[in-house]
């Protein structure tokens, strides 16, 4: 398939745009490997494949990202958030038996 020829010629399709999928399209056209018909399905084929990549590129680095997370238990800030709401609450609960404490003394 003209795809992986031009996969297969180097041109990874990772950080392909329209643009330059136009542009290399243009250059087989010219040098008579494709015909005009085959361009348009092969550059929509083109960007498409390097979406399918970058999407499978952010995945396996978010995964990585994960792995080394929790490997050296590094915190996260969803952990942060959660750890401040508790420390939320322990104050209130602190302020509220001051409170308590302050009443039962002033009444004696």
């Amino acid at each position: 398939m003209l795809l992986d020829m031009i996969i297969s010629l180097g041109w990874g399709t990772i950080s392909l745009t329209r643009e330059k999928a136009e542009k290399m399209v243009d250059q087989l056209i010219a040098r008579g490997e494709i015909s005009r018909e085959e361009a348009k399905n092969t550059i929509n084929e083109l960007v498409e494949r390097g979406e399918k990549e970058r999407n499978e590129v952010r995945k396996y680095m978010q995964d990585e990202a994960n792995n080394v997370m929790l490997k050296y238990n590094i915190v996260t800030r969803e952990d942060l958030l959660v750890l401040q709401q508790k420390v939320n609450i322990l104050e209130q609960k602190y302020k509220d038996l001051e409170e308590k404490l302050t009443a039962m003394d002033s009444n004696g």
